[in-house]
């Protein structure tokens, strides 16, 4: 198991406590904008454009992402996004 996917449950279970993300249009779900974030650093990287703050190898450990470039691990992080959307519309 990932650490996302641990954060995921303990959040769930009401182990882990998650910030609250404001912006113009209200709250949104912390782990859909660590995602977004996460993506937007990692198709920089890609691209050959460090990111502060972070690296390659903090994104690929804790998504579990399996590939040696951002831009082999890139497409595995956008496919876990747009599950995690779909996860969250309702049914």
């Amino acid at each position: 198991m990932t650490p996302f996917e641990q954060a995921l449950q303990q959040a769930q279970a009401g182990e882990l406590k998650t910030p609250t993300v404001s912006t113009a249009n209200g709250n949104i779900d912390y782990f859909g904008y660590q995602l977004a974030v996460h993506k937007m650093n990692l198709s920089l990287m890609s691209k050959g454009i460090g990111s502060r703050g972070i690296t390659f190898t903090q994104i690929k450990t804790y998504y579990g992402l399996n590939g040696r470039t951002a831009k082999d691990c890139l497409p595995q992080l956008v496919r876990m996004v747009d599950e995690y959307k779909h996860a969250l519309q309702p049914a």
